[in-house]
């Protein structure tokens, strides 16, 4: 069983049934994702609809606390209260706020009794969640997890994982360990997708740990979620700019983006960085990458535009660019075959001496 560094309690206790509510899925998937500003586009937008009521108040609620913002998803009850007035959402036991009739009245009409359940059982929902202890949600959610990961990458364990965020310092230990062992390197390598449903929002709540964020951007870069890798970059602490891996995925994310200037100054900054820290071995993984990079860098900047040329100047034009760059590398070029069928994995090969040469040159 995975258990942090100082162990938790075992399962053996029954576990409590959680009334995780459904949440819409645009406001489920700004939470799932664990972005705060996300969420507070949700809730600007739904508080400009026509139809913004003590429900919609009270889903908002749910939401906000499982991202921890535990002081607006309060004052999102009180609104969902002020919202349906009569129907005693949060109880007034000394009369500080006494109702309007007329108003209250008007609620009522509008409102249906089904509706006046649901608001307050979402209100019980919102009170028990809001006061469960750390250690009950570390239980529900380790039961769920424990014998396949990827359920972590869930809703319902992603609520559970948001909620025990907000109170993670009630645990006996610290999570990061108990985390990082449950979808580690051989999870990721297995089920990327997965992996980043749980990093992802890992990155973003607890912006100093450094490996959920590290993870989250290389699994954005992998996955091709260019904009998500430069969020979860751009979020770094000063300590962790000075990481040569983050430079790294800063590098190859300069890459992707056909930035060949910037990836190669980035791996600049990632060989100093190794160096400095006495890893040699990783500050030549560095210099290899550098080398590659630069030769792309070349091949970029130096071809001719073809946008406006003909398919035979276009093509003539990228043969000559292919043998100077053959000449350059040392390799040759074979001849077409006799019957003219193509041969792609004769040209990736080539491509792949060309390019081992042209990184053992330097």
């Amino acid at each position: 069983m995975m258990v942090p560094s100082h162990p938790l309690p075992t399962l053996r206790a029954p576990l409590l049934e959680l009334p995780l509510p459904s949440l819409p899925r645009p406001l489920a998937e700004a939470v799932a994702t664990g972005s705060a500003p996300a969420f507070e586009q949700q809730l600007a937008a739904g508080r400009q609809l026509p139809g913004w009521d003590a429900h919609g108040a009270l889903e908002q609620a749910h939401g906000a606390l499982q991202l921890g913002l535990v002081g607006l998803a309060d004052a999102l009850v009180l609104e969902a209260d002020a919202l349906a007035p009569g129907w005693g959402l949060v109880p007034d036991r000394w009369g500080l706020w006494p109702v309007d009739p007329l108003q209250a009245l008007a609620a009522l009409e509008a409102g249906s009794e089904e509706s006046q359940r649901h608001c307050l059982q979402l209100v019980d929902d919102y009170l028990l969640l809001r006061h469960l202890p750390a250690l009950e949600l570390w239980r529900s959610w380790l039961a769920a997890v424990q014998d396949r990961w990827q359920r972590a990458a869930e809703p319902p364990q992603l609520a559970l994982m948001g909620l025990l965020l907000g109170r993670a310092e009630q645990l006996l230990g610290p999570l990061e360990p108990a985390i990082e062992q449950l979808v580690g390197e051989e999870q990721v390598v297995a089920d990327p997708v997965a992996a980043l449903a749980v990093w992802g929002p890992l990155s973003r709540r607890v912006p100093h740990w450094t490996y959920a964020r590290l993870k989250a951007a290389d699994l954005s870069l992998q996955l091709q979620q260019l904009n998500s890798c430069g969020e979860h970059l751009d979020g770094a602490t000063d300590d962790q700019r000075q990481l040569p891996w983050l430079c790294d995925i800063q590098a190859r994310l300069a890459m992707a983006r056909q930035q060949p200037r910037e990836a190669l100054g980035r791996w600049d900054e990632a060989i100093r960085l190794a160096g400095a820290s006495g890893d040699g071995e990783l500050a030549e993984l560095f210099r290899q990458r550098r080398r590659e990079a630069e030769w792309e860098a070349e091949w970029i900047t130096q071809t001719p535009p073809m946008q406006a040329a003909s398919g035979d100047q276009a093509l003539d034009r990228f043969a000559k660019r292919l043998e100077a760059w053959a000449e350059r590398a040392g390799v040759t070029l074979s001849p077409a075959g006799v019957s003219g069928v193509p041969d792609p994995d004769g040209f990736a090969a080539f491509l792949d001496e060309a390019s081992g040469r042209l990184a053992l040159a330097g």
